[in-house]
């Protein structure tokens, strides 16, 4: 950064993983800052029993309580402003690199010191000497108007940097303790008004509630995903420990069955957030919603911090029992993506999204919309609460789903309110509108494939032709491909009018095999490398995203 002016060649030559490694390092500050506090309470906790009399030393710990608690946060916010400066620079850049790939085909000069555009040409036809001069233009505006860009950059990342000092923290009082009503009253509330109040919170007061009600604020959209995983986990160990406890009790068999199928759940989480290691955030869950199927929010790297982050919504049948075989699917999109961004490992994050009632597969519940529209609402929370937390303002977000799952995908989309960059869908039945642009106002950003055994996405060219083969199809796949009146064209179709990638996987659940091109597709749309994106003849890829 420079208080002075910036030229295109300092643009160019700038190193933003220089600024990534220091908003990393400003991260684990506030980390390490956030577990000291919680074994400093932990430790001085008993201060008032074992030394009632101790007024000066009590006095003295809530003193460090609140140093601690209001340190926090610079230290968290100089890291979000750094990760904001960081990934504009990396989208300038990558602008800028698009202009001069441009020009030298044109056989145009730049010179990055000074923003000219000029032609080494002497043209004698009129015609090509008016067509380069507006091609000169034109660039120059365009370089103009990125080198404004970064400028601007620059004061606005100045100006965070200087309101943050940490040592200017310690003044904030401790506040009230959060109550059960304070945390109950945000119903109804924005992702993004929740956001604010998290944020106005003391990180003193931001523990004692997660502490206190980690049900409640596990579930918050709004909240940062650090804090709903901390909270989560605690809920989880506590509603375990519940379990256990009744088990331990006399029972009826029912009531039995039900308890044992819970701890089955809780321990299936724990087996997914095992598999993901440190990279693993437990961002909701709930093992009696829907009559005990369950839902469950995972997400493998930090969507917080994240330059590139897809939410992912499974289809028919799904319940907590299936969390294995689909942490499986974002973990190995996840990897795949991260390959498509060379020079930023780890700046990909996959969620797993079971936040509805999937359809079963026996009864009639795929048909209807009922399910999707149910899961509109929470979805669109979740996907805003993840604009609202996103460290950086330049975060990529992707809305993905499978079959069914497409249909809550396309639910939200059609509100206009899905604060997404693409949505990325497989295997979709139809996403309840006619067309892309009913989704996105760009249609390129709408990517589906469908593998040509797949008879979901492909329902109602064999239901005309009266295809005997449905009746060899397993239930699963039959069950939706009836829905297909239902939920309209496929997305796949090339009338919808989005790109239709490349599936070269069978069948209705395969699009996820490593090495494939299907899941290397979904992978390169959460990536943003549009142009490495296999399309089928119909397609469109816009610009890489930046």
């Amino acid at each position: 950064m420079s208080s002075s002016g910036i030229t295109l060649r300092l643009l160019a030559d700038t190193n933003a993983s220089s600024f990534t490694q220091a908003s990393d390092a400003w991260d684990r500050v506030a980390a390490g800052l956030d577990s000291s506090l919680d074994n400093f309470i932990g430790a001085s906790h008993p201060l008032a029993a074992v030394w009632p009399t101790g007024d000066a030393a009590q006095e003295r710990v809530a003193a460090l309580r609140t140093e601690l608690s209001n340190t926090y946060q610079p230290c968290q916010k100089i890291s979000r402003a750094l990760r904001t400066h960081a990934d504009t620079i990396i989208s300038l850049q990558s602008m800028l690199a698009d202009i001069l790939r441009e020009c030298a085909a044109e056989g145009l000069t730049v010179d990055l010191s000074t923003g000219s555009v000029s032609s080494a040409n002497h043209l004698t036809d009129t015609a090509q000497a008016a067509r380069v001069a507006g091609l000169v233009q034109s660039y120059r505006s365009q370089l103009g108007e990125l080198l404004s860009r970064a400028n601007a950059l620059d004061q606005e990342t100045v100006t965070a940097l200087s309101g943050l000092p940490p040592t200017g923290a310690t003044s904030r009082p401790a506040g009230p303790p959060i109550t059960r009503t304070d945390v109950t009253g945000l119903g109804g509330r924005t992702p993004a008004q929740v956001h604010d109040w998290w944020e106005s919170l003391t990180r003193d007061q931001q523990d004692q509630a997660i502490r206190d009600f980690p049900r409640e604020v596990g579930w918050l959209d709004g909240v940062p995903a650090s804090d709903r995983d901390k909270a989560n986990r605690i809920g989880l160990e506590q509603e375990k420990q519940y379990l256990r406890d009744r088990l331990g009790t006399s029972l009826m068999w029912t009531e039995r069955q039900q308890l044992e199928s819970g701890l089955e759940h809780i321990e299936g989480i724990e087996q997914a957030l095992g598999k993901l290691g440190p990279r693993g955030l437990l961002l909701g869950f709930d093992t009696s919603a829907y009559v005990g199927d369950g839902k469950v929010v995972i997400a493998m790297g930090n969507p917080d911090t994240a330059r590139n982050t897809g939410v992912w919504v499974p289809g028919l049948s799904t319940t907590l029992g299936s969390t294995e075989g689909n942490i499986q699917r974002i973990f190995d999109v996840n990897k795949a993506a991260d390959g498509f961004t060379p020079g930023q490992v780890g700046d990909v994050s996959t969620v797993y999204w079971l936040g509805y009632d999937a359809p079963d597969v026996d009864n009639l519940s795929v048909l209807g919309n009922d399910r999707a529209m149910d899961g509109r609402d929470p979805y669109l929370n979740f996907m805003q609460g993840l604009r609202a937390t996103h460290d950086s303002d330049v975060g990529h977000l992707v809305a993905m789903g499978h079959s069914y799952g497409s249909t809550v995908v396309g639910e939200a989309a059609k509100t206009g309110n899905l604060p997404v960059d693409d949505i990325v869908v497989a295997g979709s039945p139809g996403m309840h509108v006619d067309t892309a642009s009913q989704l996105l106002n760009d249609p390129r950003h709408v990517w589906a494939g469908a593998s040509d055994s797949d008879p979901v996405a492909s329902a109602g060219a064999w239901l005309d032709s009266g295809n005997g083969l449905l009746d060899s199809s397993p239930l699963v796949e039959m069950a939706e491909t009836k829905a297909d009146a239902t939920h309209g064209l496929a997305p796949s179709d090339p009338a919808f009018g989005g790109n239709v990638w490349n599936a070269d996987t069978s069948g209705h659940t395969h699009y996820w095999e490593n090495g494939s091109d299907s899941l290397n597709n979904q992978a390169r749309v959460l990536a943003g490398a549009y142009n490495k994106v296999t399309l089928l003849d119909n397609g469109q890829a816009p610009e890489d995203w930046r």
